[in-house]
């Protein structure tokens, strides 16, 4: 049994504010490296708690950001680990296809313009605004044409409620009660730890009777952000109409300036 792992830091428990990646006090690159500790923690619960399911193997995606947060050298070292420039390589979400049995979510953030919420980024518009969705189930939603089912997310209240909606029976950890775009209510981490490994386990047993996510096309597809993600959020792009989901998707990305896909050779590029 293959389990997908996808990431993301800003619904992880203790998590409250935009990564400052440019600023190098001591203060900030403290904080940046106690927050990657944190997510290394819960993606580390949701791989014990896939293992623990009965999994042969584990792939997780390091996808926010620089898509190099995760403290690799602490995680379970029976899993895999998709990691370095994101978009550089051949998709958003690699070696995602019709061999995974199951996608786990941890630390999703709300969609952008979500009121109250942690951090709330990316608001993918379907069909000029037919509904929304932000980047986790987005993910769900490329999983779905593979018809491989999203069974657990984790992360704050509203990333939680947006999963339930769309996807019935998913299996989810509330991390924190969001209060603000900056502040919350949250779990201990080694509590929330405790909590994904189990809802994980569970909800890779339950597989069976969760439907894969699926977006119906042909469809329209563009994508509304600002800078510093404040509203009001204007389109990035022109739209794009493809027959699936992950066409659009992978259409509108090639579109953008941050994207380098099928990367090659080196073009300069350095870390961070």
């Amino acid at each position: 049994m293959k389990i997908y792992i996808q990431t993301d830091i800003e619904g992880i428990a203790g998590f409250c504010f935009f990564e400052k990646r440019k600023d190098p006090s001591y203060e900030n690159i403290q904080h940046r490296h106690r927050m990657y500790k944190l997510l290394t923690d819960e993606v580390n619960a949701a791989v014990q708690g896939a293992f623990d399911a009965g999994a042969d193997e584990v792939i997780v995606n390091d996808s926010h950001g620089s898509g190099y947060n995760i403290l690799f050298e602490y995680l379970d070292p029976r899993c895999q680990i998709i990691h370095g420039r994101n978009m550089s390589g051949p998709a958003w979400l690699p070696f995602l296809d019709e061999t995974v049995d199951a996608m786990v979510l941890i630390g999703m953030h709300a969609m952008g313009a979500t009121k109250d919420a942690i951090t709330p980024h990316s608001l993918w518009e379907v069909n000029d605004g037919e509904f929304y969705m932000s980047e986790g189930t987005m993910a769900a939603a490329l999983a779905g044409d593979f018809n491989v089912p999203s069974v657990f997310v984790s992360g704050d209240d509203k990333i939680v409620a947006e999963f339930k909606e769309k996807i019935s029976g998913i299996e989810s950890v509330q991390v924190k009660k969001a209060l603000s775009p900056y502040q919350a209510c949250s779990l201990i981490p080694a509590k929330a730890c405790e909590l994904i490994r189990k809802g994980v386990k569970d909800a890779i047993l339950k597989k069976a009777e969760i439907k894969p996510y699926k977006v119906a096309g042909p469809l329209r597809l563009n994508l509304l952000d600002s800078a510093g993600h404040c509203p009001p959020l204007e389109r990035l792009g022109d739209a794009v109409t493809a027959d699936t989901i992950s066409e659009a998707f992978d259409k509108y990305e090639r579109a953008m300036p941050w994207t380098k896909m099928d990367l090659h050779d080196p073009d300069g590029f350095q870390f961070p």
